[in-house]
């Protein structure tokens, strides 16, 4: 057999294993355990058998190639989730649809393998930022992660992360009563263009606007991913561009590279100080990733704010803030007469300029998103094993330094301020020196920043449009954008590997984390009545369940994003007189 019909089975066994325990995990069925270690789940008239670990969470962590049903392999996800449909409560409607993410997923994540099949650990953890992006695996928890519903083969060599292809951004001039904006002094849109343009360009658009019998003051520059120019905006937006409204300039000269979170783009040419964030009108995980107008205009003022609460306290002197320094909207003046239409369509046209992360790394260190850490190369050996084997630190004393690098920030940022951020590891960052963390960067406050309900005096100086704008939480809720967002979303992936790899079990990698929360609560008294109010220790947390939505609401339009189930509560693994060696399964 060839190698290419290998790594398609391992995809399709990988994403079964990923299958059963997630949906195990959000309780769309019980595998019994047999022996130690091994497991059966029973589907319809049929039998899976498959050794797992149950981590610490209650997860199953299932080894792929173990996969058995009736005794023979199983090589194709698809055909295992026809056999699940009535245990995952699916009509034939969107289980057709989920076989139409599944097999995008599958396609994508064989291109990202195969070229993960060049590279070893210890090549990775060397690589550019930019490049180490395209080689991650990508969410960990979504079971159709790259589903992409629009995009076919060339789209995806052309525009997908794991391509590590380059592209070309197209550029609109949109006249200004069909935008909102929001941008911090001096970095208008215009100036910012200055930054990806040449003086040929800026002669051919105001060449343009004269044509036009009009100049700048009318209009605001809006880069366009290619893709979504030739396949929405040249066509929903045709009546504005005969008008004159829209006036499409042509292609930027730069070359940019996408990021994992797809629709945003890093500057290749200098390694400029700002992404671009852009729409991108396909399904992919939960949502439409178009750009909601409702942030705009205050997206600036709030990273500004952040900012400069990160630069006056102490505590955060460690947390890097990529502002969101300029953004525009542009609706479209039909659907936005339109109540309840499909919020896709109100999401098409716009831009954010963001501080790149190369911004704030200097020239000894490494900037990594935090996904990488759960990351493993072709052969399963661990990314965040490697970082720690070069860091030349004992690995307890290195979790120790990523705990109050990444996670006690992030704690104090809603213990003192009300800001809860939900920290996954594709809008977090670490920075490394000599492979041992340094501090942690934050980005992407449009949806993934809420605030406490409570007036807070801290928050007293927040700019009042700023806190209108944002979503509002009971303090018993917005803790889980920590603990669910980053402690269930991001360690609970990382902490098997470093069990398995560097010898720390999981009971001792979240009793690190405890003793690290613990040590940040006894040395500032002062906010114990936060502590209360955002309490890291209780002994169940919530359980956010993403797929189940998916399987409940299918594929159908709706105006608002779709928003998670809640499962049973977990055991928290952070209660230190529970955390045992022996509180879960630790066979293979």
């Amino acid at each position: 057999m060839t190698l290419e019909p290998l790594l398609w089975a391992r995809c399709n066994q990988s994403l079964v294993a990923k299958i059963i325990g997630e949906c195990a995990y959000e309780e769309c069925w019980e595998p019994t355990p047999l022996s130690k270690g091994e497991y059966e789940l029973v589907i319809g008239d049929r039998s899976y058998r498959f050794h797992a670990r149950q981590s610490i969470w209650g997860w199953l962590q299932v080894d792929p190639e173990s996969i058995r049903c009736q005794g023979q392999e199983v090589s194709s996800a698809t055909e295992f989730l026809v056999n699940a449909q009535p245990d995952l409560k699916l009509n034939d409607i969107d289980l057709g649809n989920l076989l139409e993410e599944i097999q995008n997923t599958l396609y994508s994540t064989y291109r990202q393998q195969e070229r993960l099949l060049a590279y070893t650990a210890g090549d990775m953890v060397q690589l550019p930022a930019e490049e180490l992006q395209s080689l991650l695996d990508g969410h960990p928890k979504a079971i159709a992660n790259k589903g992409r519903i629009g995009w076919g083969t060339e789209e995806l060599a052309l525009y997908a992360p794991e391509s590590g292809q380059s592209v070309r951004l197209q550029l609109l001039l949109v006249h200004r009563s069909l935008c909102t904006v929001g941008y911090e002094p001096e970095t208008d849109p215009w100036h910012l263009l200055q930054l990806h343009v040449s003086d040929e360009q800026n002669q051919v658009i105001d060449q343009l606007l004269k044509d036009r019998g009009t100049t700048r003051s009318e209009y605001y520059p809006v880069p366009v991913h290619p893709w979504q120019w030739q396949r929405h905006i040249n066509v929903q937006y045709q009546a504005w561009i005969q008008s004159g409204d829209i006036i499409p300039v042509g292609e930027l000269a730069d070359d940019y590279l996408p990021q994992q979170s797809i629709r945003t783009f890093s500057n290749l040419r200098d390694r400029a100080d700002y992404d671009i964030k852009l729409p991108l009108t396909i399904l992919n995980t939960s949502c439409f990733r178009g750009i909601p107008g409702k942030h705009i205009e205050t997206g600036a003022d709030l990273s500004q704010w952040l900012s400069s609460i990160v630069s006056e306290d102490p505590l955060l002197s460690g947390l890097v803030v990529q502002r969101e320094i300029c953004g525009i909207h542009c609706r479209h003046p039909v659907q936005e007469q339109v109540a309840q239409t499909p919020y896709r369509y109100r999401e098409m046209l716009g831009v954010v300029w963001r501080e790149s992360l190369q911004k704030f790394v200097n020239q000894d260190e490494q900037g990594i998103l935090m996904a990488t850490l759960m990351q493993c190369d072709s052969r399963g050996k661990a990314l965040v094993a490697e970082y720690i084997r070069r860091s030349g630190l004992a690995p307890e004393a290195w979790l120790r330094e990523l705990f109050s690098k990444v996670v006690v920030p992030l704690y104090h940022l809603m213990a003192k301020y009300g800001v809860g951020l939900v920290a996954h590891g594709q809008n977090i960052s670490v920075i490394l020196r000599d492979h041992v963390p340094v501090r942690v960067s934050v980005k992407d406050f449009h949806g993934d920043l809420r605030i406490v309900d409570q007036d807070f005096p801290e928050l007293a100086d927040m700019p009042m449009q700023v806190k209108a704008c944002l979503t509002r939480f009971p303090a018993k809720y917005l803790i889980h954008d920590l603990v669910t967002g980053h402690f269930v979303t991001t360690l609970r992936f990382i902490s098997p590997l470093v069990e398995e790899q560097c010898g720390v079990t999981e009971a001792r990698f979240y009793a690190l984390l405890a003793e690290s929360i613990s040590k940040y609560q006894k040395q500032h008294p002062e906010l114990a009545a936060r502590y209360e109010l955002f309490p890291m220790f209780t002994d169940t947390i919530l359980k956010v369940c993403i797929n189940r939505v998916r399987f409940r609401i299918g594929y159908a339009d709706s105006a608002e994003r779709p928003i998670p189930e809640l499962g049973t509560p977990i055991n928290n693994p952070l209660v230190l007189d529970r955390v045992t060696e022996h509180d879960y399964d630790t066979a293979s």
